[in-house]
């Protein structure tokens, strides 16, 4: 075999500027409590479960603003927050700045159907 294979077959390792426990924590999930699974009526346990790991990647991750507003907006699309329109207006943002970005409003609709919903805080710190 050549060096160029052995090489590329090699582990590549990345750090990650995150405590161990955190990192457990966001790959555990969020876990949302069973009366307010009860109450999406539409929502699978797939679904439900990825609720859970997006909520937790949200406060985990280490995430800088817009891949908060990603995670947001895959949430806000979970939930049918966010509509076809929705979306047209966030990627003709990203056109126009280059940035993918919520706006407040929008931001702040999808915490607090998280918050209603399914008793999830997002602006109460993680412990």
């Amino acid at each position: 075999m050549s060096d160029q294979f052995l090489s590329s077959s090699e582990p590549n390792i990345v750090r990650i500027d995150m405590l161990d426990t955190d990192y457990a924590k966001m790959v555990a999930g969020e876990p949302i409590a069973e009366e307010r699974r009860q109450r999406l009526e539409a929502a699978d346990d797939y679904t439900l479960n990825r609720l859970e790991k997006q909520i937790s990647r949200y406060r985990y991750g280490q995430l800088d603003q817009s891949g908060k507003d990603n995670i947001l907006c895959d949430v806000g699309l979970t939930a049918e927050l966010l509509n076809q329109a929705d979306m047209e207006d966030i990627h003709q943002r990203v056109r126009d700045t280059g940035e993918f970005y919520l706006t407040a409003g929008e931001r702040q609709q999808i915490i607090n159907w998280l918050k209603d919903e399914l008793a999830i805080d997002l602006t109460a710190s993680a412990d």
